[in-house]
């Protein structure tokens, strides 16, 4: 009895400490070509709902490379990642054209299927799952 009492009162304290779905930040990404050939810059957009105090980052990950890895190198926001970068992916400079809005000019150096993910929702570190991951089919 005393048990189910704890594990309802740890229920009721979860509940109340974690952040409601609407709070999340909702991001968007555009990207200019979705079918770019190896080479081709292409320009990418990012948005948030909001104005935001801090960038966005964007980060291409390369075909069959763990995301979390390149994430978490490119960042500095994780010892345990492991990638080569350039080769496993790389972050993307961003200048910020409005309050709530990024741009951006990526250039895929082979071809296969690249992830551009926003890995942040908040000044530092990233996210799980990233809050915006594309798919880009590059010839």
């Amino acid at each position: 009895m005393k048990a189910k009492i704890l594990v309802a009162v740890a229920l009721l304290v979860a509940l109340s400490v974690a952040p409601a779905a609407s709070a999340k930040l909702r991001m968007w990404l555009t990207v200019g070509d979705g079918k770019p050939r190896v080479g081709q810059p292409v320009t990418v957009t990012l948005r948030a709902e909001r104005e935001l105090a801090y960038d966005l980052k964007l980060i291409a990950v390369a075909p069959g490379k763990s995301w979390y890895d390149v994430v978490g190198v490119v960042t500095g926001d994780s010892s345990r990642a492991k990638a080569r970068i350039p080769r496993d992916g790389f972050g993307v400079p961003v200048a910020r054209v409005a309050p709530d809005s990024w741009r951006a000019v990526v250039t895929f150096p082979r071809a296969g299927k690249w992830r551009l993910i926003i890995p942040n929702g908040a000044p530092q570190g990233f996210m799980i799952p990233p809050p915006v991951v594309r798919t880009i089919v590059v010839r």
